[in-house]
C-alpha cells in the first residue's frame, strides 16, 4: 500500500499557463484532491473499496471457462497436492502451457497452508490475492488518471472497473489474460506518468512481464506505446540516454525470459520456448490441429458479450474518439480538454482498445477471456467519452442561455441518472451469473462434508464421477486428499483430460507424455471410468436424453443412488432470454405476471450422489 501511495502523492509539472485560465472547470486540475494527506486517504478509502469489492468476487464469481480449471488450476494443484488432471496442452509433444506462470501462483498456495488455512478455503484464498492484487493496479492506474488526465475522469475509470459485470469475474480468474489485464494497468499507469522518471522503462517493463510470463498476445494492447518510443529514439536529443534506458529493460526482459524458458524445459525435460509454441499453434495451426477445431464464433459473438458485462459503458469505450472529437468542436476556443497531456498522447491511450478489436473479432476462434486484457482500456476509454459527453451536455445546455446554476443541477443529475442506470444492469447481471450458475462450486465444496465409504482403506481413493456436466468442474481444489476425479462416458465425444501421474516428483511426472492425448480435439475412450466403479457422481436432471445416447438421469435412479447435495441450477435452453441474462431483486420479480411469456426461468438440480452399490 505505501507504493500505492507515494507514487500517486507525486504530481508532474504543471505548463506554464495556470491551469486555471485553460481548464473548463476545476474538476479537470489534476493536482487537486491527491496532494498531501489528504491525497493519501483518498487512495488509501479508494484502494479499501476496490479491495473489499475484489474480494466479494473472489468468493462469490463463477468460473466461466473450462479452460481455466484444466489448463490452470489442474496443474497448480498437481504442483501442491501431487495428484491433478492433465490435458494435452502440458504433454511435451505440444508443451503450450507454461510451469512458470502456475508455479508462480503455487507459491500462494504454499503460504496458505503453511498458516494452517483449511483446504476447503485454499481455492478462495488464491482467488482473494488476485483480486487484490487487481485492486492494487486499478488504483494505481486510478491515481496516474487523475494526475495526468482529470479527476472527474479517474472517478468515472474507478467506477466503471470496480462494478462492471464483466471485471467482476475477470478480476479474480486464473488466466495467463487476466495476469496480463493486471500488468497492463500498471503499464498504462507508468504511460500516463511518462515525464516521471524511469516511467517509459517501468511501463516497457510491465508490458515485458505481461507477454513473457502471461500471455503473448497481450503484447499487442503495448505497439502504440512502442512506436511511440522508437520515434522518441530519432527526435530526443538526448537519445544516448533513452537508448541506454530501453537497453536496460531489454536486458531485464531477456533475463526474465531466460527463466521461464529453464523453467519450462527443465519441467519438460527439452528446450521449450513456451511463448513461442503457443503463437506458433494459435497463428500456423493446421485446420485439423489449430484453435479453431474447439469452435468458431460469428463477429456479433463480442458484441453480444461486451454488451451483457459492460451494457451501457461499453458503447461509451467506443464511441470515444467521436466523443472525444465533437468536444474539442464545441469548447470554448480558449480551454485546453486535459491541460496535462497532450491529444497525441490521448488518442494513443485511446486506440489500442480499436486495435485489439480489429484483431480479434477477426479471428474465427473466439473466447470472452481473450478481452480480458483489453478491459481496464474500455472502462478507461468509457470514461473519457462519458467526461467528454458532460462537457458537451454543458455546452449545449449554456448555448441555449441556462444559467450555470441550472447546468450544474441539470448535469449532475443526468449523469447520475446514467451511471445510476448501468450501476442497477451490472448489479442485475452479477446476480444472474451467481444465482443462476454457481451450484456446482456450492455441490462439490460438499464433498468436506461427506463420510469415508465404510471399510474403505486410506491409500484406496474415492471416485467422484462426472459424466455430461464435466466442463463444470470447479477444480481439484473441491476435492478431499481421499477423492479423484473420474469421467463416465457421456454424449461428448471430443478431447477429456486424463491424470498426471501420481507418486513421482512433479518435475519426474510433468516429463511424461501419457498415452491418447492429441491436439486433434480426439476422443480417447481409455480415460473413461465404468459407473459401477463411482462411490460420488455429479450430475444435473436436465430434460430427459433421447433413447440411445450415453446420457442417463441418475438423479432419479433412487434404487442405485443416493442424493447427498443439491442445488439450484438455471435451465438456460428453456428459460426466455431476459430471464436468463438479468436477475432482479425479488421483490421486483414478484411484481412480473406469471404468465408473461418473456421472462420465464425453468430449473434443474444439480447434484452430488452416492453409490448405494459401492457402500454395501
Amino acid at each position: 500500500m505505501p507504493d500505492v501511495v507515494t507514487s500517486i502523492s507525486k504530481h508532474r509539472k504543471p505548463v506554464s499557463t495556470p491551469v486555471s485560465e485553460l481548464a473548463e472547470d476545476e474538476d479537470l486540475d489534476p493536482r487537486s484532491g491527491l496532494e498531501g494527506p489528504a491525497g493519501a486517504a483518498n487512495l488509501t478509502i479508494a484502494f479499501a473499496i476496490a479491495v473489499a469489492i475484489r474480494t466479494i468476487c473472489a468468493h462469490y464469481s463463477i468460473i466461466p471457462d473450462c479452460d481455466e480449471v484444466f489448463n490452470y488450476w489442474e496443474p497448480t494443484h498437481y504442483l501442491t497436492h501431487g495428484f491433478g488432471l492433465e490435458t494435452w496442452e502440458y504433454s511435451p509433444v505440444y508443451a503450450i502451457r507454461s510451469w512458470a506462470y502456475v508455479g508462480v501462483h503455487s507459491v500462494i498456495v504454499y503460504i496458505c497452508r503453511f498458516l494452517g488455512m483449511s483446504e476447503a478455503n485454499l481455492f478462495f484464498a488464491v482467488r482473494t490475492f488476485l483480486g487484490s492484487f487487481c485492486a492494487f493496479c486499478e488504483i494505481n492506474l486510478y491515481g496516474s488518471i487523475w494526475r495526468n488526465i482529470s479527476s472527474r475522469v479517474a472517478k468515472f475509470f474507478l467506477v466503471f472497473s470496480v462494478g462492471a459485470a464483466g471485471m467482476f469475474h475477470a478480476s479474480v480468474t486464473f488466466l495467463p489474460s487476466s495476469y496480463s489485464m493486471y500488468f497492463t494497468m500498471l503499464a498504462y499507469s507508468h504511460l500516463l506518468d511518462d515525464k516521471a522518471r524511469y516511467a517509459p522503462q517501468r511501463a516497457l517493463f510491465m508490458f515485458a512481464i505481461s507477454g513473457i510470463l502471461g500471455w503473448p498476445f497481450a503484447l499487442v494492447v503495448a505497439v502504440p506505446f512502442l512506436l511511440n518510443l522508437l520515434w522518441t529514439v530519432f527526435v530526443n536529443p538526448q537519445r544516448r540516454r533513452t537508448i541506454y534506458g530501453i537497453s536496460k529493460v531489454i536486458g531485464y526482459s531477456l533475463a526474465l525470459l531466460v527463466v521461464v524458458v529453464a523453467i519450462d524445459s527443465f519441467a519438460f525435460k527439452k528446450l521449450q520456448i513456451v511463448a513461442l509454441n503457443i503463437v506458433l499453434y494459435n497463428v500456423f495451426g493446421t485446420e485439423e490441429t489449430g484453435p479453431n477445431i474447439f469452435g468458431t464464433e460469428p463477429w456479433t459473438y463480442y458484441v453480444s458479450n461486451l454488451i451483457l458485462n459492460f451494457n451501457v459503458i461499453a458503447f461509451l469505450a467506443y464511441a470515444a474518439i467521436f466523443v472525444w472529437i465533437i468536444r474539442s468542436t464545441v469548447q470554448s476556443s480558449k480551454a485546453v480538454i486535459y491541460p496535462y497531456i497532450s491529444s497525441g498522447k490521448l488518442f494513443s491511450i485511446i486506440f489500442p482498445l480499436f486495435l485489439w478489436t480489429a484483431i480479434f473479432f477477426a479471428q474465427p476462434h473466439k473466447e470472452e477471456r481473450f478481452f480480458y486484457v483489453v478491459y481496464p482500456l474500455l472502462c478507461l476509454n468509457a470514461a473519457i467519452a462519458f467526461d467528454s459527453f458532460v462537457a458537451i451536455y454543458k455546452a449545449v445546455l449554456g448555448k441555449f442561455g441556462f444559467s450555470k446554476s441550472v447546468i450544474a443541477d441539470w448535469t449532475s443529475w443526468t449523469q447520475t441518472l446514467l451511471l445510476l442506470v448501468a450501476i442497477v444492469l451490472w448489479y442485475s447481471r452479477i446476480l444472474a451469473l451467481h444465482s443462476f450458475y454457481y451450484a456446482p462450486l456450492e455441490v462439490y465444496g460438499g464433498l468436506f462434508n461427506v463420510t469415508t465409504v465404510s471399510g474403505m482403506a486410506s491409500s484406496d481413493p474415492l471416485n467422484v464421477c462426472v459424466g455430461r456436466e464435466w466442463y463444470r468442474f470447479p477444480s481439484s481444489y473441491f476435492l478431499p486428499e481421499n477423492m479423484r476425479l473420474k469421467f463416465i462416458k457421456s454424449d461428448f465425444n471430443g478431447m477429456l483430460p486424463t491424470e498426471f501421474a501420481e507418486g513421482v516428483s512433479w518435475y519426474e511426472g510433468a516429463s511424461l507424455s501419457p498415452e491418447g492425448l492429441n491436439n486433434e480435439n480426439r476422443e480417447e475412450t481409455s480415460f473413461y471410468l465404468s459407473i459401477d466403479e463411482c462411490d460420488y457422481l455429479v450430475d444435473s436432471n436436465f430434460t430427459t436424453p433421447k433413447e440411445g445416447t450415453f446420457e442417463k438421469q441418475f438423479i432419479s435412479d433412487v434404487e442405485n443412488w443416493e442424493i447427498v447435495q443439491c442445488a439450484p441450477f438455471l435451465d438456460s435452453d428453456h428459460s426466455t432470454l431476459l430471464a436468463r441474462v438479468i436477475k432482479l431483486p425479488n421483490f421486483i420479480e414478484s411484481l412480473i405476471p406469471a404468465e408473461a411469456t418473456y421472462f420465464h426461468r425453468e430449473w434443474t438440480s444439480y447434484c452430488l450422489l452416492k453409490s448405494k452399490i459401492k457402500s454395501t
